[in-house]
């Protein structure tokens, strides 16, 4: 049995045909109900947004865009009311920064997720003779500008570890310029170019990494995570590993509710992630697509998909960020 929108869309068809309603039309209502915008938060996701874009154009009729964002605090403000951006990749932690600063109120209830993709290292770099993060208290700390993940991360992690610093609103290359040179004490780091940046380090910077235990009040955003000299050769010693906190990577979406033509176009979206991007992953360096994310609710096409198609080893994204 036909869906309501279905049917909807095929009646206004007939009469716009009958009516005389310009073939340019017809053409372009059919196009908006395929088309879906793919926002990639911040620049460095932009390789891993063109990766799903291109495995899902032309599955089920879909034409997937891919837009490049200013962060995860302004894609979160794109969801909620930009026109054309449907799905978002962004950091998980950045929805409980909205809500801890009540920056849209009730807004943050219309926000879900479709899947989770990977987990995002939180990563403190500092000199050697600054021990641990309560050490920074008073320090300069390059944390990026106000829309930034490493923003995010700094403003939630710091102020729960009861630590006050002098903020420095750079990130990437001018932040490790920065460091080293000494105009500033430390610097954070997230995303997908963080582990060729912090790799590019020549051996003996004088710099570390500092460890984060998670605190009690950051477990429903963050997860523990090891990072080990495999990941960090030049900033983490053989044998040995430093304890961080880590966020999800996901696609966000509008909360759209049943039987509304964005509602029918996130389904479509979502059925083509399972049957073509997922399904093809390897298993090798994945993490399960359909875990949890704590803080977030699950998009109902995802629940329905996930609950008929149970996830294989298959069913696993090879996207994995430092």
């Amino acid at each position: 049995m036909k869906n309501a929108f279905v049917m909807f869309v095929a009646a206004w068809l007939a009469v716009a045909s009958s009516s005389g309603v310009r073939s340019e039309d017809i053409r372009g209502l059919k196009l908006n109900q395929s088309t879906v915008g793919l926002l990639a938060s911040e620049p460095g996701l932009a390789a891993s947004v063109l990766e799903i874009a291109n495995a899902l154009d032309h599955t089920d009729g879909l034409r997937v865009l891919p837009i490049i964002g200013r962060g995860s605090l302004q894609s979160i403000n794109d969801l909620l009311f930009l026109r054309g951006v449907d799905v978002a990749l962004l950091s998980s932690d950045s929805l409980a920064y909205v809500k801890k600063n009540n920056l849209y109120k009730d807004e943050t209830g219309k926000i879900a997720y479709l899947a989770k993709l990977a987990n995002v290292n939180v990563i403190v770099l500092a000199r050697k003779d600054i021990a641990g993060i309560e050490n920074l208290s008073g320090l300069r700390v390059a944390t990026g500008p106000a829309n930034s993940d490493e923003f995010v991360a700094a403003e939630l992690v710091f102020e729960a570890l009861g630590t006050k610093y002098e903020r420095v609103p750079t990130t990437g290359n001018s932040s490790l310029s920065a460091l080293l040179d000494g105009r500033i004490d430390a610097a954070v780091f997230v995303g997908p170019d963080s582990t060729l940046l912090l790799n590019s380090l020549k051996a003996n910077s004088g710099l570390h990494i500092l460890p984060i235990s998670l605190p009690e009040g950051l477990a429903e955003i963050y997860s523990p995570a090891i990072l080990s000299h495999t990941d960090f050769p030049r900033l983490v010693a053989n044998d040995t590993a430093v304890e961080t906190v880590a966020a999800s990577l996901i696609l966000a979406v509008f909360d759209w509710p049943e039987r509304t033509e964005r509602f029918y176009k996130l389904k479509k979206f979502n059925k083509a992630l399972l049957s073509t991007y997922f399904a093809t992953r390897n298993s090798e360096q994945s993490t399960n697509f359909s875990a949890a994310v704590p803080g977030w609710k699950q998009y109902l096409t995802a629940k329905d998909l996930m609950g008929a198609s149970k996830p294989s080893q298959n069913s696993l994204t090879t996207i994995t960020l430092q």
